[in-house]
């Protein structure tokens, strides 16, 4: 509406409001002043009306303050096109709102007549004409210029805004000078970390000028550059002067022999010896492909001095090797909502004014770039400076101007960001967050490169966002950057999706800022299958590389110089043990020894395997190790190569294992499980990852195909990734950062994890290297990512005795908590999982001696009688050597860690002992090697054994839990030889019903088919208890006991279960974390009153086998504990002192103080051992150190006692035949104790 008046004199005055409404007055009244009829009176109240707005305009244009600003934007030592683009673009977002703020004040300019003014002569000219009103230097520009300006500037109390020095001492805190754009520093920081971190160059060198300046420079990098564990590989020093060319050639011949790949340009533009080295840099065949890195104040100098020495050596330029800072985007950089406004506003000026006529209008900007970059620079002041202007209350006087400047302020051009922006504040106003002494509010630095035609490009990633908390980004922190090499197998369809899968979810933590905090910078390495491995070789020699990740050929791993962190290779291979390859992906060894955990419970029979790749015959030994470890046995294993189909082998019953799938099996494997409905496949968790999206199309086609996904089986210690309701905390930022849910697939969620693992390992990192990630793995041995743990990472060897251990202890992976899954889960997170995490040992059972091959047998049966005879008693003489040896690794060993204690305890068994002692040595030891392969396989550590009650250790409470769940499934699916347990578990429910006590059956009365699903076999008694110990180690056992509060509530909680019944204690299960308590089924029983205990506890049931019921907790059950809270396996009787014997134990008494008083005390000991272990009897805590009269009369006591509750209740319950109890004898007989006899522990 208002087109600008434009002054010869460079001043710019804006139409007034009052002008057009005067104008539009006179209009209207010209029209009405046509018609025919005009009466006298009309015409004298129009010139009225046209005095009195006359008279308005004149109090208005006195009412309306003008803002005055002086441009000291110039430099004599600059390209007068640079100046002019600044100027232009300032003028241009001013002239877009009618030369006025919002506030209404006009905006007037003065610039000098020539820019050989000096910025002190037009300052004063401006200062003069504001006549003490508010007055904006905009500027000065260039170091020597805001020297010059500063003083007059404080005198006359002027902000010089969006002014431009390259020094960081021109550039220190002072409210006079008002900085829109990033220093030196934040510039050179950009460029280092370009050239280190997305470049990856080895070398590194600098050119720089011996001055204040370039010493400054040159110090900076050299700190930056510690920090991130690198040096400058060669410098070139300018000196200040004419160029002496011979001092310089030797300069230069140092500089070029240490090869740099980089050189950081940090010299003067004015001087000689500047655009010597540049010539040099174009001239010399060693500098050929050197790339430049630049700050913003040598760009258009580097330009025009690269292409000057281009065209004297009739050279091309190589695009990409000159790279420069700026502090704004490129003017056709359309990505950014502010340079599209730019634009607009840009065009519309220069279409329309003649003010800047040297520009071709109106896309001269978008054609050199140069020059646009300028144009957004001065547009940009324009735009803060009207915000700026925002209220009449800054217009009144320069310090409320000044003032206003620093009050928190921060500057949204659109997308764009400047600021903050502050003053004085106090110490505790700056520690909660204010900005204090800033007038620096740059915030982005953006790179770009020179490409053909010298035109610019930004470079991608080429940014860095400066921290808001460092004003003059002086106080640098970097730290060291990983350089993550990934591979792209371009000749394999397969792994070239995998690897995009697996990117998509590395980079979904970048975050685009471009942070200064940033260490993961990823890099794409395209190989084929042939030349993987020397295509990395080769790169390293021109490329800094710290580690290598994702879909990589297997060959590729046997690099010994390069550190591997979780690889996933295209074929199957089994893992030996290196330090520089770090697993977190499962190994297939560790798939396979869950799967055989999974199919020892669960075994359909015959297990054969299909294999194919070259660690076939490996892969067949570990399959087979991992079977015979868990009673299972492989009837055959087939090697395939990859141009055999793998479904027409397939048996079509029973289990099978296919390892190394090719795509076109997946759909024939679907056809063949839907045929037959009695086979289950079990695939690596590797081939589901890298063939995701044919096992998604042939398993979720039709309900047929979706019904056989239960039986294609797996293992894996992953969350499922498109899980929405996941508690997991890396799924649950998983799916923040990637949103698109087609993206939600194992190789996205993969990457992401890893990229996850990254974040959390490098602030612990001060240098960064493929030998100091690899060490720092084994130095930490565990790490912990959010609510998930990887380790340990071992690398030291050991010997583990009785059994094989894989890799002799030493690990290089992390992946635990391992469950089986089908692939109906995959489809469908809501169906369970088969077998819950376990962490598997990988210590496998030596293959019995028995199981050799048909030459061994032959050489045996030829052997002498005599060499079996020895071979046995020597494998007898070494099991019972090595089987007294104790796992002390597994022990909880820190007093001030919470220690999980597990008690068990069969139900019933002293009854069971008297009632079928032809029976229960094998079943008990049936029930301790059970236990202890359970505890193997969590890593608990067995405390002591009493009888066949078990105290177990464990430093995880979810270890404990899940060992407490495969316990109860061990016994139920164990075959017992005899159905006598069950019936004398039933005997006694009826027995004790018929008592009259109120008791109701609770498995008794169960229909046959629904018992054996529930029960079968002896019943164990489980309690669980987590809390501090008092941990002490055993010079005679050699092993670790725990003593206190913890071990004592344990025990008690063990002492009111049920036979079959698993108690655990709100302190345990409040251990567990929340991705562990949602895979553990438990039932609250609330408050559970404890003997000796002061307060309730609260109790939790856990459900370990679905469907069973239990009668009510045995809170009456008597049980024994020591005064001083030490560990006990017995939980039933009270001491002997504190109880009165019953008839039938005095009689005891009597009788073994006859036998054992002819006995000394060591005699005694040794005696009556054997009677306390076999009728579990708990020994009284040693007041001294051997078997004194006292300490074995107590312990006769007890015994006594027990004993004679045995005897007594059989004679209760039972006929003469099964028990008989004469007064006056001395004999007792017990031949047979009934049904209804219950221990009371």
């Amino acid at each position: 509406m208002c087109a600008l008046a434009s002054h010869g004199n460079g001043r710019h005055s804006p139409l007034s409001y009052w002008d057009v409404v005067l104008e539009w007055a006179m209009r209207g009244a010209l029209h009405r002043s046509s018609r025919r009829r005009v009466s006298h009176v009309s015409a004298t109240v129009l010139s009225l009306l046209l005095l009195l707005l006359s008279l308005l305009r004149v109090c208005a244009e006195d009412a309306v303050p003008t803002v005055h600003v002086v441009s000291l934007m110039y430099d004599t030592s600059d390209d007068v096109d640079v100046i002019n683009a600044i100027n232009a673009g300032f003028d241009a977002s001013v002239s877009a709102r009618g030369w006025k703020t919002s506030s209404v004040a006009r905006i007037s300019v003065t610039r000098p007549n020539s820019y050989n003014t000096s910025v002190g002569d037009i300052l004063q000219e401006g200062i003069q004409k504001s006549d003490g009103k508010l007055l904006i230097a905009l500027g000065p520009l260039g170091t020597e210029n805001v020297a010059a300006a500063l003083p007059a500037l404080k005198k006359n109390n002027v902000v010089g805004f969006a002014a431009m020095a390259h020094s960081n001492e021109a550039r220190g805190w002072n409210p006079n000078l008002y900085f829109l754009g990033v220093g030196p520093v934040a510039e050179l920081l950009a460029l280092i970390r370009y050239a280190v971190a997305r470049m990856g160059v080895v070398r590194l060198g600098m050119a720089y000028m011996r001055d204040g300046n370039g010493m400054e420079s040159y110090e900076s990098a050299v700190n930056i550059l510690s920090m991130m564990g690198r040096e400058l590989c060669g410098t070139f020093v300018v000196a200040s002067g004419k160029g002496d060319h011979v001092s310089e050639d030797a300069e230069w011949e140092k500089f070029i022999k240490t090869r740099p790949q980089a050189v950081l340009l940090f010299a003067n533009v004015m001087d000689d010896t500047t655009v010597w080295f540049i010539n040099k840099m174009v001239q010399d065949d060693r500098a050929a492909g050197v790339y430049v890195l630049a700050p913003t104040r040598l760009q258009g100098f580097l330009y025009r001095a690269w292409n000057s020495a281009l065209n004297s050596t009739d050279a091309q330029l190589t695009p990409g090797q000159l790279i420069t800072a700026g502090a704004v985007p490129l003017a056709n950089d359309n990505t950014s909502a502010m340079i599209q406004r730019f634009q607009k506003e840009m065009d519309s000026y220069l279409g329309t004014n003649e003010d800047w006529s040297g520009f071709a209008k109106p896309k001269h900007y978008l054609e050199d770039e140069g020059i646009g970059e300028m144009m957004v620079v001065g547009w940009l002041a324009g735009e803060i400076l009207t915000q700026a202007l925002n209220s009449n209350m800054q217009l009144t006087n320069r310090t409320a101007f000044m003032e206003s400047l620093y009050m928190q302020r921060r500057y949204v051009i659109d997308d764009f960001v400047v600021g903050d922006f502050g003053g004085n504040c106090t110490d505790g106003a700056a520690q909660r967050g204010a900005t204090c002494h800033c007038n620096q509010g740059g915030s982005m630095v953006y790179l770009k490169n020179v490409v053909e035609g010298f035109r610019l490009e930004p470079l991608p990633s080429g940014y860095l966002s400066r921290d808001l908390k460092d004003c003059a980004g002086e106080s640098v922190e970097v730290g060291a950057p990983l350089l993550a090499l990934f591979v792209v197998v371009t000749d394999d369809a397969i792994a070239s999706r995998a690897t995009v899968r697996w990117f998509t979810g590395a980079v979904a933590l970048d975050d685009a800022t471009g942070s200064a905090d940033d260490r993961i910078f990823f890099h794409p390495l395209e190989v084929t299958k042939a030349n993987a491995t020397a295509a990395l070789e080769n790169l390293r020699d021109t490329k800094v590389v710290s580690a290598v990740f994702g879909v990589v050929p297997g060959e590729m791993l046997n690099m010994r110089n390069m550190t591997f962190i979780n690889p996933i290779a295209l074929t199957p291979r089994v893992n030996t043990f290196r330090r520089n390859v770090l697993h977190i992906l499962p190994l297939i060894a560790q798939q396979l020894y869950v799967s055989a955990v999974y199919m020892s419970n669960t075994s359909l029979g015959k297990v054969k395997a299909f294999i194919r790749g070259d660690h076939a015959a490996a892969m067949e030994d570990v399959l087979e190790k991992s079977l015979v470890t868990f009673g299972l046995t492989l009837e055959s294993a087939t090697t395939l190569s990859y141009d055999v189909p793998m479904a027409p082998q397939l048996p079509k019953s029973g289990d099978v294992f296919t390892i190394g799938l090719a795509a076109s099996d997946i759909p024939e494997i679907a056809d063949h499980l839907q045929r037959h409905r009695r086979l289950r496949v079990f695939v690596p968790f590797n081939d589901i990852a890298l063939l995701y999206d044919e096992f998604l199309s042939a398993f979720n086609a039709t309900p047929q195909s979706i019904e056989s996904s239960s039986r294609l089986l797996f293992s894996t210690s992953l969350p499922h990734w498109a899980d929405r309701s996941s508690q997991s905390l890396t799924v649950i930022n998983f799916h923040k950062l990637v949103v698109n849910e087609s993206c939600w697939t194992p190789l996205t969620y993969l990457g992401f994890a890893t990229a996850r693992l990254l974040q959390t390992i490098l602030p612990r990192m001060q240098k960064v290297s493929p030998e100091l990630l690899s060490d720092f793995f084994f130095e930490e041995s565990n790490i912990k990512v959010d609510d998930t743990w990887y380790g340990p990472f071992i690398d030291t060897e050991c010997i583990s005795g009785g059994t094989a251990s894989a890799n002799n202890c030493a690990s290089n992976f992390g992946a635990s908590n391992l469950s089986v899954w089908s692939m109906a889960r995959v489809l469908n997170a809501s169906v369970p999982v088969l077998q819950q995490g376990i962490t598997p040992s990988l210590e496998y059972a030596i293959k019995a001696e028995g199981r050799l091959t048909r030459s061994q047998v032959i050489g045996v049966i030829v052997g002498s009688v005599l060499a079996v005879l020895l071979l046995v008693a020597l494998c007898v003489l070494l099991y019972l050597s090595l089987g007294n040896t104790r796992d002390n690794d597994r022990a909880p060993m820190e007093s001030s860690d919470p220690v999980t204690l597990i008690f068990t305890d069969i139900e019933s068994s002293t009854a069971q002992w008297a009632a079928y002692p032809e029976l229960m040595p094998d079943a008990v030891a049936a029930h301790h090697r059970m236990i202890r392969q359970v505890a193997g396989r969590y890593n608990c550590y067995e405390v002591k054994t009493v009888g066949d009650s078990f105290m177990i250790a464990s430093k995880s409470p979810f270890a404990a839990v899940q060992l407490a769940r495969d316990i109860q499934c061990c016994f139920l699916h164990h075959d017992w030889g005899t159905n006598l347990f069950d019936e004398f578990y039933r005997m006694f429910e009826e027995e004790r019903a018929s008592s009259g006590e109120g008791y109701r059956p609770v498995t008794a009365c169960l229909d046959p088919d629904v018992y054996r699903e529930l029960w079968n076999g002896l019943r164990v008694r489980i309690g669980i208890h987590t809390g501090l110990c008092d941990i002490r180690h055993d010079e005679v056992t050699k092993g670790y006991d725990y003593y206190g509060h913890t071990p004592n509530m344990a025990a008690r909680t063990e002492s009111v279960a049920n036979g079959g019944q698993v108690l655990l204690t709100e302190a345990t299960y409040l251990a567990l974390s929340a991705a562990e308590r949602e895979q553990t089924d438990v039932t609250s029983l609330g408050l559970v009153p404890l003997r000796g205990m002061a307060a309730p506890v609260g109790m939790y049931q856990l459900d370990a086998v679905p469907g069973r019921s239990f009668a009510a907790l045995r809170l009456d059950r008597e049980y024994f504990f020591d005064d001083d809270e030490g560990t006990t396996t017995s939980t039933s009787d009270h001491s002997s002192a504190r109880t009165e014997l019953s008839e039938s134990a005095q009689i005891i008494v009597t009788a073994l103080q006859s036998l054992l008083s002819t006995f000394k005390a060591p005699q005694r000991e040794k005696l009556l051992m054997p009677y306390c272990e076999r009728w579990r009897v708990p020994l009284p805590r040693k007041g001294a150190a051997a078997w004194d009269d006292g300490y074995c009369e107590e312990v006769v006591r007890r015994i006594a006692m027990k004993v004679g509750r045995v005897t007594d209740h059989g004679a209760h319950s039972a006929s003469d035949a099964s028990s008989s109890t004469h007064p006056s004898s001395s004999v007792i007989v017990i031949s047979y104790l009934g049904p209804n006899y219950h221990e009371d522990y």
